[in-house]
């Protein structure tokens, strides 16, 4: 068995992926790199790379997922980085030590939850909830997520979503953040509109339920 098995031997983004799984793992990241003047947010919502020091794996990974062009949004740059094998080290790690359990019996088991730590897993958790009371924001993003900042300036000029924004493609720049089209009447896309992940084009007779397409090459 190898990784992390005690609270101690745990860092910053290893409690974070235990109590939330890889996105909250970003979300502490940005907090972090915000904090520590390496990002920075030029408006509420909009992220730069300030100086794309690598000092964590992880940082790295969300850094390369800010990118050195234009802003993104905390939304588009957690799904830009939970999928980077960087971040999927950190689970792999946790898995291995028996603290978080494996993917298949995580779905199984879990199939809602964005993490499955084992017995194990929550004991260390709640020893690592208690080291890191009050060590600040990242500390409280990576046990609670963005709702458990107490700092609402800080939550609000990193995590805000933009009523709109431009953000950077591999092709030049793509309006990222449009006025929420209204839901066809089964709903069925009401949450992609909330999050703001595609465009909704409006069907016509051959297609009354209209056409959702998911941004991609962001």
């Amino acid at each position: 068995m190898t990784g992390p098995r005690s609270a101690s031997e745990l860092d910053l983004y290893e409690v974070a992926y235990l109590s939330g799984g890889p996105a909250r793992v970003v979300d502490t990241a940005l907090v972090a790199l915000v904090l520590a003047g390496r990002v920075r947010a030029p408006s509420p919502g909009l992220l730069a790379a300030v100086r794309p020091t690598r000092r964590h794996p992880v940082e790295a990974a969300v850094l390369d997922a800010v990118g050195t062009h234009g802003h993104r949004s905390a939304d588009t740059i957690q799904w830009r980085a939970t999928g980077d094998d960087r971040l999927t080290a950190v689970g792999a790690r946790l898995t291995e030590a028996g603290l978080l359990r494996r993917a298949a019996v995580a779905r199984l088991l879990h199939p809602a939850a964005a993490a499955a730590p084992t017995p194990a897993g929550r004991r260390v958790l709640a020893e690592a909830a208690a080291v890191l009371a009050g060590r600040g924001p990242a500390g409280e993003v990576a046990l609670g997520g963005r709702q458990a900042m107490t700092d609402a300036g800080l939550r609000e000029r990193v995590f805000e979503r933009p009523a709109a924004a431009t953000e950077p493609t591999g092709t030049g720049l793509r309006r990222r953040f449009a006025p929420a089209p209204a839901a066809p009447p089964d709903g069925r896309l009401d949450r992609h509109q909330n999050a703001h992940t595609g465009w909704y084009a409006p069907g016509g007779p051959a297609n009354p339920g209209g056409t959702w397409t998911p941004y991609g090459g962001l």
